[in-house]
């Protein structure tokens, strides 16, 4: 998965690194010296994913992301800081100004290209159901447009996996204010769960005693039904190797040990609001599927429907009441219109009986006809 990065820093040595180890994988790379330099260029170019030094003069790297992500434009532009800070509070103050992600200096090569990996791949599943919701409200099939964020501030239902009751307890104790939060310790009663309820988020111990937090994340992205659920694992420093295989397994955050409160509230905050950005925009992908096939005021099947199925609702009728169909397109043009149907060209099945060209009226007595029969 490669994509559009752009890279953000005011030295010179820093942007040619991470330009040269983002071009090594393939990805189209470019490059600004300056927040406003970076804000120009994201009105004139497509970007995927937004690499953003934190320790920028004029405008530093706080400010630069609270305007991408206050831009209608930009604001579906995954940001990662990239930042010498490893305070928990600085943190929060790129969570709280919209960004998706933190790499910390040094930059780790696996890190990097893990990262930008799976933030590229949502921003790109992200951008083609926004383009099929904005066509079908530019041709009416659909009302309004697809390109805000759900407004709500409402808490959401979390699962969280834990055998460690002193962390379980903080965590409860942190998100219970504002969300739902049920505790398990079981992998198997963690999926039955998962089943049974729909969640918002899922948050795993990658340090559980009696089983592998890492087969509960594969399985949950393996069943249909979860998984477009995002998760959090929480791990302990010096952990990178399984905290790489989470990342590329699909894992969508993580929280490192001992865990800090604020930046708790923060993550889930923003892994929650992405959740229903992109459960919105896939109901009005499926609205838009069914409203080609449906007539609004009626609520039946119209005529792309029909013409559809109607070979197959042909075949389902008695051999005494069939007929032969022959395509509204290849007839338009010279067939003529009686009370009761239409009547093709007798050039049109040159090689059968004349046809009888469907009407609203003849594709309902077929209709009814392979209901008898079936």
């Amino acid at each position: 998965m490669t994509g559009r990065v752009l890279v953000v820093d005011d030295i010179l040595a820093n942007v040619k690194l991470l330009e040269a180890r983002l071009s090594a994988e393939y990805f189209d790379v470019f490059t600004a010296y300056s927040g406003e330099e970076a804000l120009e260029l994201l009105r004139t170019e497509r970007v995927d994913v937004v690499l953003l030094d934190v320790m920028m003069p004029a405008m530093d790297g706080f400010e630069v992301c609270r305007r991408i992500k206050g831009s209608p434009k930009t604001m579906h532009v995954p940001v990662v800081m990239v930042t010498a800070l490893d305070q928990a509070s600085d943190k929060v103050q790129g969570l709280e100004a919209g960004a998706d992600d933190f790499i910390t200096k040094p930059v780790d090569d696996i890190a990097l290209i893990t990262r930008v990996k799976n933030l590229a791949r949502l921003k790109t599943l992200n951008d083609e159901m926004m383009l099929r919701m904005a066509s079908g409200a530019q041709i009416g099939a659909l009302p309004g447009s697809a390109v805000a964020w759900p407004r709500t501030e409402s808490g959401g239902r979390i699962l969280l996996v834990e055998d460690n009751e002193r962390v379980a307890k903080r965590v409860v104790g942190v998100l219970g204010k504002l969300h739902e939060v049920h505790v398990e310790s079981d992998l198997h009663a963690a999926l039955l769960h998962l089943g049974d309820k729909p969640y918002d988020l899922l948050i795993v111990s990658l340090n559980l005693a009696q089983a592998d937090g890492l087969r509960l994340c594969s399985q949950v992205r393996s069943m249909e039904r979860t998984r477009h659920l995002p998760i959090i694992v929480i791990v302990q420093p010096g952990e990178e190797a399984r905290l790489l295989r989470a990342l590329d397994m699909g894992v969508n955050d993580y929280l490192a040990r001992p865990v800090d409160r604020n930046e708790v509230v923060a993550r889930v905050r923003t892994q929650i609001k992405r959740k229903r950005h992109s459960d919105y925009l896939r109901d009005r992908l499926e609205e838009s599927v069914e409203l080609a096939v449906t007539d609004a005021l009626t609520g039946l099947h119209n005529r792309r429907y029909m013409e559809t199925h109607l070979a197959a609702l042909a075949r389902r009728a008695p051999p005494a009441d069939r007929f032969r169909w022959c395509s509204w397109t290849s007839t338009t043009s010279s067939r003529s219109t009686t009370p009761m149907g239409t009547k093709p060209a007798t050039a049109c099945c040159a090689s059968s009986p004349p046809a009888f060209v469907a009407t609203p009226a003849a594709s309902i007595w077929l209709a009814a006809s392979a209901a008898r029969s079936s």
